[in-house]
C-alpha cells in the first residue's frame, strides 16, 4: 500500500535564491535503504577512495531517467529527471521534494561563482541561471546568430566561466526536449563569460559527441567523455557507424583554448556519461554497469557495480559527519555513497 500524501509548500534557499514550491510529502524514510556494493579493485589505492565496505544509500526511487546531480552546500542535492521534465531535491531532514516542474527537461546543473545555480536545458535549448527570487533566465542560447542543439553538461570554472558540452540528443529523443533542427553542423563544447556576455566554440574536432565534462584540480585539462556510441543505443540501424565511447583528455592553454587532446581511455562496458575529478586528480565516470575510476594517466583504478546504468554523480558532504559523500544519478534512482576523498570541485 502507498504512503498517503501530504501537500505542503516550503521555502527553500539556493544559493542566495529562496524559492517557494509545492511538494507531495510522504512518510517514507529520507534514506529508503542502504545495501552493501560489489567493488573490483585493479590497484590496492583503490579502497582508499571507495572503502572495503562501500554502501549504497537509496535516497530516490521511481524516476524515469535521472541525470544532472549538483551536491548543495546544506548537504542535500538536486537532480534532474529529464524524461520526467522536473528537478528534484533531497536532503536528510525532508527527503525528496520535487523543486521545479515542468523544468524545460534541464540536464546538467553547477553552481557558479557567485554560489546560483546554472543549469544545462534542452527545452529551451539554452544555458539558464536561477535568479535570487528563484526564476530562472536564459544567459546564452545562440552562437553566431543560431540556436544551440541541446546543452548536456556544465562546469564553471574558478574565474566564473562557464564550459558545456552541446550534442543533440535532446533534440533528436523525444522524451528529451521538444525537438527542433539542429543549426549548428555538428556536436561541440563551448565556454561562456557572464562577465563580457561572449560565448566561444572551443576545438574539440577529437570529440565526436561530447557529453560530460571536468576539470583537473589545476583546471590546466579538460575531459570531456565521447558519446558517439549512444547514437548506435538510440537507433540500431547505425551499429558500427558511431562507435567512440571514451574519455578525451586536452590541455588548457592560459588563454582558455584547448590543443593537445588525445584519448585518456575507453570505458567499457558502455559509455562515460558523466564524470567528475577528485582532488587527488583521480577521473570517476559512469558506465552502463556502475563507476569507474581511472588515475590521471588513464589506468583503471577499480569498479563500483550498481543495479543499473550510472549516468553521473556529484561530490558533496554529509553535514552530520562532514566527510565526503558522492551522489550518484542511476536510471530510475539516486543515491549516496561516503567516500575517502573529497571533489576537485565542492560545494560552497
Amino acid at each position: 500500500m502507498k504512503n498517503k500524501l501530504q501537500c505542503c509548500t516550503y521555502s527553500f534557499i539556493i544559493g542566495f535564491g529562496v524559492l517557494a514550491f509545492s511538494i507531495n510529502k510522504t512518510d517514507a524514510k529520507p534514506i529508503i535503504e542502504s545495501k552493501p556494493a560489489q567493488i573490483i579493485a585493479a590497484d590496492p589505492s583503490f579502497v582508499n577512495l571507495v572503502g572495503e565496505h562501500p554502501q549504497l544509500q537509496l535516497i530516490s526511487q521511481d524516476n524515469i531517467w535521472t541525470e544532472g546531480p549538483q551536491a548543495m552546500p546544506d548537504g542535500g542535492v538536486i537532480w534532474s529527471d529529464i524524461k520526467g521534465n522536473k528537478v528534484l531535491h533531497w536532503d536528510e531532514e525532508k527527503g525528496e521534494q520535487v523543486l521545479l516542474k515542468p523544468s524545460q527537461h534541464q540536464n546538467g546543473h553547477a553552481l557558479g561563482k557567485d554560489g546560483q545555480l546554472v543549469a544545462a536545458s534542452h527545452g529551451k535549448r539554452a544555458i539558464e541561471r536561477q535568479s535570487s527570487d528563484g526564476s530562472w533566465h536564459v544567459l546564452v542560447d545562440l552562437y553566431n546568430e543560431q540556436k544551440l542543439n541541446s546543452p548536456n553538461d556544465i562546469i564553471v570554472d574558478k574565474s566564473g566561466d562557464i564550459w558545456f558540452t552541446d550534442p543533440n540528443f535532446g533534440i533528436i529523443q523525444p522524451a528529451e526536449g521538444y525537438g527542433g533542427n539542429s543549426v549548428q553542423g555538428g556536436n561541440h563544447v563551448y565556454r561562456y563569460s557572464p562577465t563580457t556576455n561572449k560565448i566561444f566554440r572551443l576545438d574539440t574536432s577529437l570529440v565526436k559527441a561530447p557529453n560530460g565534462l571536468a576539470f583537473s584540480p589545476d583546471e590546466k585539462k579538460l575531459y570531456i567523455t565521447d558519446t558517439d556510441l549512444a547514437y548506435s543505443m538510440i537507433d540500431p540501424a547505425l551499429t558500427g557507424v558511431h562507435t567512440n565511447h571514451q574519455i578525451d583528455v586536452y590541455d588548457v592553454n592560459s588563454d582558455k583554448t584547448l590543443t593537445n587532446g588525445r584519448i585518456l581511455t575507453k570505458v567499457d562496458p558502455g559509455i562515460p556519461d558523466g564524470i567528475k575529478v577528485d582532488e587527488k586528480g583521480n577521473i570517476w565516470s559512469s558506465s552502463k554497469t556502475g563507476l569507474q575510476i581511472f588515475n590521471a594517466e588513464g589506468k583503471l583504478l577499480g569498479k563500483v557495480i550498481f543495479p543499473q546504468t550510472v549516468s553521473n554523480m556529484s561530490f558533496g558532504i554529509n553535514p552530520k559527519t562532514q566527510k565526503p559523500v558522492l551522489f550518484i544519478t542511476s536510471h530510475h534512482n539516486v543515491y549516496r555513497m561516503d567516500v575517502g576523498v573529497r571533489g576537485a570541485v565542492m560545494p560552497q
